[in-house]
């Protein structure tokens, strides 16, 4: 009995020793990746870094790790011909590659979630100041505005084409939108607006929805084959 008991301890210690070190090798290298994106590519502050690999020490040896996940504060862009705040920014990254000297890594693809306020949606599309925006319910943009002295609401659809964000369609005006020439006025006042997302996308991913939600307007990234540090 004691000779099993020897021998479950000979294996067990130096395995939880492996364990342990793997662990450790997990938390300096979240730390490190931490520092390196910390004020890069848009990133605002140091981002909250996680590795979800285990064993951890293989994948230093491969120099490829399967899965990261980034989240932050936010990520500044700019749109509009102004620059904004993307905020609570978050990114699942997956199969990212490490150089020789682990001092740059790309990604085999990667996806990414953030939102924008009302206020700064307003502000990039350019529309006039007696314009709000809000949520007008699933898929849907809020417009409301004064015409012929009175308080009118409509909503709008957003799409993306590319980096861009574009008014899609704009809905009825109840008891006006018979008259001659709202529809048009009113398309020509929304429905052209635009604005374009430049400058350093988060962790090299592209834009690729965006969706009303009664907080603000939620964008989705996605990205393959980009270059995440170097």
């Amino acid at each position: 009995m004691r000779t099993w008991i020897k021998a479950a301890v000979a294996v067990l210690v130096p395995a939880g020793l492996l364990v342990g070190a793997d662990r450790i090798a997990v938390v300096v290298a979240q730390g490190q990746a931490a520092d390196r994106l910390a004020g890069r590519q848009g990133i605002t502050g140091k981002p909250s870094v996680s590795i979800d690999d285990l064993p951890f020490l293989t994948d230093l040896i491969s120099r490829k790790v399967g899965s990261v996940h980034l989240s932050g504060a936010g990520v500044q862009l700019s749109g509009g011909g102004s620059s904004f705040q993307l905020e609570s920014f978050s990114a699942d990254l997956k199969g990212v590659q490490l150089s020789g000297d682990y001092k740059s890594a790309t990604i085999d693809s990667g996806t990414g979630t953030g939102r924008v306020s009302y206020q700064e949606v307003h502000s990039l599309l350019g529309l006039d100041q007696s314009v709000t925006l809000g949520y007008g319910g699933p898929g849907l943009v809020k417009v409301t505005g004064v015409m012929f002295g009175q308080k009118l609401s409509t909503t709008v659809k957003l799409r993306t084409n590319g980096d861009t964000v574009e008014v899609d369609s704009v809905g009825a005006l109840p008891g006006v939108g018979a008259l001659p020439g709202v529809g048009q006025l009113v398309n020509s006042a929304i429905g052209s607006h635009t604005f374009t997302l430049q400058g350093g996308m988060p962790v090299g991913l592209r834009l690729q929805q965006v969706a009303p939600q009664p907080d603000g307007l939620a964008l989705t990234f996605q990205g393959s084959h980009v270059q995440l540090i170097g």
